[in-house]
C-alpha cells in the first residue's frame, strides 16, 4: 500500500508515522483546529474549579456530596469507554475500528480523574461524606446488632485495606488504558497484527477485572454511603449507565468532529446506527438491572434493604423516584425505537444529550439523599461539579485528537470499517 511520510515526534527508534493512501478523509492530528474549543473547555473548568473551591469553604458537607456527584458521573463515562475499547479486542471486530481511537481518547480521562479523587478521599477520611468513617473508628457499640455490623465493617473499612482497594482498582483502570492505548498508538507506526493480538489477549482479563474493580468501587463509594445497606447487584446498576454514557457521549463527539468538518466519510451514520442500537440494547438492560434490584428488594422486605427505597420516598424525593425510570428509560427508549432516528444526526445528538443528563439524574439520586433526606434541595455545587468533571473528560479526548491520527491508521481491518454498511434494520 502506498503511503505518504509525516514528521513523527515520537522515539527516535519508531518508523516515521505514514498514512495509508485512499483514505477517504483527512485523519492526521487535528492540532490547532481545535485550539478554540480547547480554550473554551479550560475556561470552564477553571470557573467550575473556582466555584467549587468557593464552595468548600462555604458548604463543606455539601461541597464533598456534590464532588461525589459530578465524580462519578465523569468516571463512569471514562471506565465505560476503557470497556468499549477493551470489548471491541475480545469481539474482533472490524466494523468499530474508527470508533476505537475515539473510545481510547475518552478513556485516557481516568489518569486526570485518579489525581481528582483526592477530594473524595479527603471527605470520606475526615467523616464528612461517608458516615462509616465515624461509626468504625468509635469504640463497639452495646446494642447487640450495631456490634455485629462494627464487627463487620470496622474490619471491611480498615484505613489500610480501604486504601489498598482504591489502589488497585486505579492501578487496573490506569494499567489498561495506557497500554491499550500505547499499543494502539505504536501501531499506527509499525502496523502489521501482532500488536492487534496482543491486544486481542489482553483484552479478556482487562474486561473482568472491569467489570469486579467497578463494582468493589461502587460498593465502597457509592452504596456505602448507606453503610448498613447492601445490594450484591448495585455494581451492575453503576456500571451499566455507565456503559450507556459513554455510548452517549462518543455520539456527541463523533457529530462533533463531523460538524467542524473531520471523519464525514471516514465514521459515517451507518457506524453510528450501530451505536445507536447498542444504546437502545444497554437502555433496556439499565431497566431490566434497575427493577431486578427494586423488585427483589420490595419482595424480601428487608429493613436493612428496603432502608434505601425508602429514604428516597421522603419529601420531593418520591416524586424523582417516580420520574426516574420514565425519564431515563421509557423515553429514550421510544426515541430511540424508530430507524430514522438511529440514522439521524439531529435526533442522535438529542437523544444522547438526554441520556447523558439522565445518567447524572440517576446518580444524583444515589448520592444526595444521603445528605438532604426530608427532601430534594438542588444546590449551584450540583452544577458546578458534574460540569467542571465533564469538561475534564472531554478535554483529554481533545487532547488525544490534537496529538495523534484520528483512526487507528494501521489496523488490519480499516479497510472492513470504512465500508461498512448496515445489514439490518
Amino acid at each position: 500500500m502506498s503511503s505518504v511520510s509525516i514528521p513523527n515526534d515520537g522515539d527516535s527508534g519508531t518508523p516515521p508515522l505514514t498514512y495509508p493512501a485512499g483514505l477517504p478523509d483527512s485523519v492526521a492530528p487535528v492540532g490547532d483546529a481545535l485550539a478554540g474549543g480547547v480554550r473554551v473547555l479550560i475556561a470552564v473548568v477553571l470557573g467550575t474549579g473556582l466555584l467549587l473551591l468557593v464552595g468548600l469553604f462555604a458548604n463543606p458537607k455539601q461541597f464533598y456530596h456534590s464532588y461525589l456527584f459530578g465524580y462519578v458521573f465523569a468516571l463512569d463515562i471514562a471506565l465505560g469507554a476503557l470497556f468499549w475499547t477493551l470489548i471491541h479486542h475480545v469481539a474482533d471486530a472490524g466494523w468499530s475500528v474508527g470508533l476505537r481511537r475515539v473510545f481510547e481518547n475518552i478513556n485516557r480521562a481516568i489518569l486526570p480523574l485518579a489525581v481528582l479523587f483526592v477530594p473524595v478521599l479527603v471527605g470520606t477520611l475526615t467523616g464528612k461524606l461517608h458516615a462509616w468513617y465515624n461509626f468504625v473508628h468509635a469504640e463497639a457499640p452495646n446494642d447487640g446488632h450495631l456490634q455485629h455490623l462494627w464487627h463487620v465493617k470496622h474490619v471491611y473499612f480498615n484505613t489500610w485495606f480501604f486504601l489498598a482497594r482504591l489502589a488497585i482498582y486505579f492501578a487496573a483502570w490506569i494499567g489498561y488504558s495506557v497500554a491499550m492505548r500505547n499499543w494502539s498508538v505504536k501501531q499506527d507506526a509499525v502496523g502489521g497484527i501482532a500488536l492487534t493480538r496482543k491486544m486481542q489477549w489482553w483484552a479478556p482479563s482487562g474486561v473482568a477485572l472491569l467489570g469486579l474493580t467497578s463494582t468493589f468501587f461502587a460498593f465502597d463509594i457509592l452504596m456505602s454511603l448507606q453503610y448498613s445497606w447492601f445490594s450484591t447487584i448495585f455494581g451492575v446498576y453503576f456500571w451499566a449507565g455507565g456503559i450507556r454514557g459513554s455510548l452517549a457521549t462518543v455520539v456527541l463527539v463523533v457529530l462533533s468532529l463531523r460538524a467542524a468538518g473531520f471523519l464525514r466519510n471516514t465514521i459515517t451514520m451507518e457506524h453510528l446506527h450501530d451505536v445507536a442500537k447498542i444504546m437502545f440494547g444497554f437502555t433496556v438492560f439499565w431497566a431490566y438491572i434497575a427493577f431486578a434490584q427494586y423488585f427483589l428488594i420490595w419482595y424480601g422486605n428487608v429493613p436493612e434493604e428496603t432502608q434505601f427505597y425508602l429514604l428516597r420516598r421522603n419529601g420531593s424525593w418520591y416524586m424523582l423516584s417516580i420520574l426516574l425510570p420514565i425519564l431515563y428509560f421509557v423515553v429514550p427508549f421510544f426515541l430511540l425505537l424508530p430507524r430514522a432516528h438511529k440514522r439521524s444526526p439531529f435526533w442522535l445528538a438529542l437523544i444522547s444529550a438526554w441520556i447523558l443528563v439522565m445518567h447524572a439524574y440517576d446518580l444524583y439520586w444515589q448520592v444526595m439523599p444521603v445528605l438532604h433526606q426530608d427532601t430534594a434541595h438542588f444546590h449551584w455545587l450540583d452544577v458546578a461539579a458534574p460540569v467542571c468533571m465533564f469538561c475534564v473528560v472531554l478535554l483529554s479526548a481533545v487532547w488525544g485528537f490534537m496529538n495523534l491520527p484520528l483512526i487507528p491508521i494501521r489496523d488490519a481491518r480499516l479497510n472492513e470499517a470504512i465500508g461498512y454498511e448496515n445489514e439490518t434494520p
